[in-house]
């Protein structure tokens, strides 16, 4: 057999993974759970119901819907989408507004948001993604950074429920991953004494105006995570999003995945229209390939919207291309064995082999040359790979 002493080793920089919060890291919307927060807290003042609040806030979503230009069905370009949502500033201004005048919030603290953060996890309120934890910990543990950013509330409402989340693994016997090694970024609900939220970008030291409140300053936020002073260190950025809002930082990312479920939510159903109209490709997972992750890569990101993919949830996304390559084997050289974790064979440049389940010992096998013969790959065999095939496998 040949070796593979004379190929050049293949590596990728670091993995920051940021993921999305309501319907990406959790399975549905915390939003009602926190407002919760601040009805309690209130409970001796006549406050408005969270029905007519969010009722309010669809009224004047329908309305700038109905009079917007061009309407949805004529927005064929990114840019047209992108202004699209840009456009919803002032809807989500004026809904932070009213519940600030509502005075909701008023008078909330940090004790009132750690106790309904781990009420809510106990009780099965806000459930985080199967696998979320161990996606964590595999980018970490090559060096990666790990980061949440939403456009709702609070950051101090998801540090606690994943605190909480973490506390539960221990548990079960997983260790490792610290609430402090994830960066969240979010609007906060703890009060000014006045009721007024707590504005992302008005924040000691930001300079800005306003909140995190659209796809734009998502993918500001995401745009400030990426950036690290000090180490000098080139990241992989991996956004992980569910929603429209998640748009223009899955198309900046070097890699966007979309969060989809079996049964879709409307949020889901949204994107998907939207990246089918926009022209925007969204491939499963499973036809990546390190030639197009590459490639990704190499060009910074999806910016002319040529393609995202998506997965139906973390314990699938941990077998990705992406993250087998660039998170945690990201260095192949002359004694490169197959068998990474899961069930994902990465091969440099040439494609990759998948199990086939439920039986192990056939593959599918994709490559851009012809591959006479393979046998089942296990977990410590090696191989050696030949200019145009695969010669067999020797245990």
């Amino acid at each position: 057999m040949s070796s593979l002493s004379s190929r050049p080793t293949m590596t990728f920089p670091p993995l920051h993974l940021i993921l999305d919060w309501d319907g990406t890291l959790t399975t549905s919307s915390t939003l009602p759970t926190i407002a919760q927060i601040g009805y309690a807290r209130n409970a001796s003042h006549p406050l408005p119901s969270w029905h007519t609040i969010s009722e309010a806030y669809m009224s004047d979503l329908r309305a700038h819907t109905s009079t917007y230009s061009p309407p949805a069905s004529e927005r064929n370009t990114i840019a047209q989408e992108l202004q699209w949502l840009e456009s919803l500033r002032d809807v989500e201004r004026k809904s932070t507004e009213r519940v600030e005048a509502a005075g909701i919030f008023r008078n909330v603290g940090r004790e009132d948001v750690r106790h309904a953060a781990e009420q809510a996890m106990k009780e099965g309120k806000v459930v985080l993604r199967d696998g979320w934890i161990d996606l964590v910990a595999w980018v970490l543990k090559d060096g990666g950074e790990v980061g949440v950013v939403s456009v709702g509330w609070s950051a101090e409402f998801i540090r606690w429920c994943l605190k909480t989340g973490l506390e539960a693994s221990k548990e079960e016997g997983k260790e490792g991953v610290k609430v402090e090694d994830i960066d969240v970024r979010a609007n906060e609900v703890l009060d000014w004494e006045d009721g007024k939220l707590r504005r992302y970008f008005e924040e000691e030291g930001r300079g800005g105006e306003g909140g995190i409140w659209t796809a734009r300053d998502k993918r500001k936020v995401v745009d400030e995570m990426a950036v690290k002073e000090g180490d000098g260190k080139k990241r992989v950025v991996v956004y992980v999003g569910d929603s429209v809002t998640d748009l223009e930082c899955l198309l900046s990312a070097n890699v966007g995945f979309c969060v989809r479920d079996e049964v879709e939510s409307d949020e889901q159903i949204e994107l998907k229209q939207s990246l089918g109209r926009l022209g925007v490709g969204c491939s499963h997972f499973d036809i990546m390939t390190p030639a197009n992750l590459s490639d990704f890569v190499r060009r910074g990101g999806s910016a002319d919207g040529s393609s995202v993919w998506w997965d139906c949830g973390f314990p699938s996304l941990s077998r990705s291309a992406v993250v087998q390559v660039t998170g945690h084997d990201r260095t192949f050289g002359s004694d490169m064995y197959l068998g990474l974790p899961h069930n994902m064979y990465m091969i440099p440049k040439m494609g990759y082999l998948h199990k086939h389940h439920p039986e192990p010992s056939l593959m599918l096998a994709r490559f851009s040359t012809v591959i006479r013969n393979a046998r089942c790959m296990e977990k410590g065999y090696k191989i050696d790979i030949m200019e145009s095939n695969l010669e067999q496998i020797s245990t």
